[in-house]
């Protein structure tokens, strides 16, 4: 699938893993929800380069990490892009935004 800033995305499965144990705090997506994607990074995994994304409505901080201070990312494949001709039903259950100063705990 094709993902790109500013669109609009599904969670469809809220089980994620983490290359590292992250600390307490850290917001993930949630299945049902929708988001607009911020970034996307391309990484290599299970022998290929898949997307990885963040969003808007989410803003974690860094964590160390071998290629320094990195902000956690979320496998694709847990997201659904959305037509964004058919989203009046999305709009209601988008998630508010949360932003929180780095370092700040939940």
């Amino acid at each position: 699938m094709e993902y790109h800033l500013g669109q609009l995305v599904a969670c469809i499965d809220g089980n994620f893993r983490f290359t590292r144990e992250c600390e307490a705090g850290v917001v993930i997506p949630r299945k049902g929800a929708v988001y607009r994607i911020r970034t996307v990074d391309f990484f290599r995994h299970a022998g290929g380069i898949m997307p990885f994304l963040r969003f808007d409505e989410i803003h974690n901080p860094e964590y160390p990490s071998i290629l320094g201070p990195y902000e956690p990312v979320f496998d694709s494949r847990a997201f659904l892009p959305l037509d964004e001709r058919r989203l009046d039903v999305f709009r209601q259950v988008r998630v508010p935004p949360v932003k929180r100063p780095q370092g700040v705990p939940a």
